[in-house]
């Protein structure tokens, strides 16, 4: 019994810190590889309520931080991405798009499937555009039974999973994972269980 409580005690302990550590991260900031998203690492990192600092929304292929000394420009077609109000973004084949997740086979080119998305028509629209590719830098594809069936086609294990699931709910949040289900019948189908950076 006083295992279970201890064990019950660290448990709670990990979880709280874990917390932290999400909560810790700047929500603001530009990721300039593929790494470095991975890895959760930004370059002129700032949180929203920092004095001085401020994260343009980009125009055309550009974004700007201002920091009380200076001010920065990158294009975003020479840097992978950029993380604004805590999400992360990208511009992809002429599109700038969140990056809703990614799960991973190969650990040197991250190669597997990224999802992403996009708003349509404005801002204040609740509809979005879904796209995948199978490599982060990759162009991207418009998630449809067809096109994605034609991506995977040699990925058999995949391919079953995801004939078991009715199409019209491949984009639901998993209510345990919190994630949209083509990435968690992707996950299962090679039994990942981790994609290498935490999604909050």
């Amino acid at each position: 019994m006083k295992a279970i409580f201890m064990g019950a005690c660290l448990w709670v302990f990990m979880a709280k810190i874990q917390a932290q550590k999400v909560t810790d991260r700047p929500n603001n900031g530009v990721y300039l590889t593929v790494d470095d998203y991975i890895h959760h690492r930004l370059v002129h990192e700032f949180n929203d309520k920092r004095e001085g600092f401020n994260l343009r929304t980009p125009r055309m292929n550009r974004i700007k931080i201002k920091t009380p000394d200076s001010t920065y420009q990158y294009d975003l077609t020479t840097v992978f991405g950029y993380r604004q109000a805590g999400r992360d973004w990208c511009y992809r084949s002429g599109e700038l798009v969140e990056i809703i997740g990614y799960k991973s086979l190969e650990l040197l080119s991250y190669e597997g499937l990224w999802l992403y998305r996009r708003r349509d028509w404005s801002e204040l629209s609740p509809n979005y555009t879904y796209f995948f590719s199978k490599h982060p830098t990759g162009e991207l594809s418009w998630v449809s039974r067809k096109k994605v069936k034609e991506a995977y086609k040699k990925d058999t294990e995949f391919m079953s999973l995801l004939n078991q699931v009715r199409w019209s709910r491949i984009l639901d949040i998993s209510t345990k994972t919190g994630r949209p289900l083509l990435l968690d019948i992707y996950a299962t189908a090679h039994q990942l269980h981790f994609s290498l950076k935490d999604k909050e």
